[in-house]
């Protein structure tokens, strides 16, 4: 199949959200369970690097759901991968543009593939991210809900999820240095989960309303009782900022989804260090992502980068921008 040239996609969806209200990201993070002061408490956020409430940087979730396809109103729509560029911080009361583009399309063995971009932007063109988005559109139907297994605990399992939930850490406003920070080191766990109704009510009233595959949404939330793509790559971004600090900047996080997970799972995501580097002037640490539900299977894994703040070069400074030298001069 030849891919199309690169077209802009007019969204038949209205934007969940298109300005930044501290309502807005205080109903997104909470709809994700995250209770990071940095998105809610204006108190605290204003002794912050920034000087006030910002939002997640996946908020942008709820600007616009990032599935770009075309035609094949007969396929699903499955959310596989997320590639995403942030630039810049999202502070409280931000207005937020978002455009689509489909990039590519081409045929797989399991039916056709689509790739999007979408730019996130202030209305005076100020690039905030970019979002590179491929979607599989397969043939024949999903898993029927009632053909599901059913998931069950024992006690002593609901007390281990309830244990490790309740001592996970936030590394907050302790500053992560790039001098201190050491390949191999591990964070986590972050667990999510056992996922129920509730938690896809919160995560749709947040971002999107009632998942639609008549808007153009990707597969899950209510009508499929379980997590969407979008709302699990959110996941593993959670867990790199609690890693990183308030004073950090998440640059880049891509994610590789294997599955939706269901009503009833739980989803454990850990992080490991794998290296620390300059490029250009910035201190930077990128870090491996994996998740597995709750028989220990794989269902995502990723990559991030992350800008740090440095004894020697100083606090994050941003905008980032797109022509910096990707020269990197790995740390000793």
């Amino acid at each position: 199949m030849v891919p199309p040239a690169q077209r802009p996609v007019q969204r038949l969806r209205t934007p969940w959200v298109n300005c930044a209200t501290p309502d807005a990201i205080q109903h997104f993070s909470w709809g994700i369970g995250d209770d990071n002061p940095l998105w809610s408490s204006d108190d605290y956020a204003r002794q912050s690097r920034w000087g006030g409430v910002i939002a997640p940087p996946c908020f942008l979730y709820a600007v616009d759901e990032t599935t770009v396809t075309q035609d094949h109103a007969d396929r699903r729509r499955v959310y596989r991968s997320a590639d995403w560029t942030f630039y810049d911080v999202v502070s409280a009361s931000a207005a937020i543009e978002a455009n689509a583009a489909l990039i590519s399309e081409s045929s797989t063995d399991d039916g056709i593939e689509q790739v999007g971009r979408v730019e996130f932007c202030t209305p005076d063109g100020g690039l905030l991210a970019s979002a590179v988005v491929t979607c599989a559109r397969p043939h024949g139907a999903a898993l029927a809900i009632e053909d599901r297994p059913e998931l069950r605990y024992t006690g002593d399992e609901l007390n281990e999820i309830e244990r490790t939930i309740l001592s996970e850490e936030r590394r907050g406003s302790a500053v992560r240095e790039y001098e201190s920070t050491s390949p191999g080191e591990e964070f986590g766990p972050l667990i999510k989960g056992p996922l129920s109704i509730m938690d896809v009510v919160a995560w749709c009233a947040a971002t999107t309303g009632v998942v639609s595959q008549d808007a153009g949404h990707s597969e899950g939330g209510l009508h499929d009782q379980s997590a969407t793509g979008p709302q699990l790559v959110t996941w593993m971004c959670q867990l790199v900022t609690d890693w990183m600090g308030d004073d950090a900047f998440l640059h880049r996080l891509q994610v590789e989804l294997l599955g939706r997970p269901p009503l009833g799972s739980t989803t454990t995501i850990s992080g490991r260090v794998i290296s620390v580097s300059l490029q250009g002037q910035r201190p930077t640490a990128s870090v491996e992502l994996s998740a597995v539900d709750q028989h220990g299977a794989l269902t995502a894994s990723g990559v991030a980068e992350v800008i740090q703040p440095s004894a020697v070069y100083g606090p994050v400074r941003l905008p980032v921008l797109s022509d910096v030298s990707s020269e990197v001069a790995e740390v000793e």
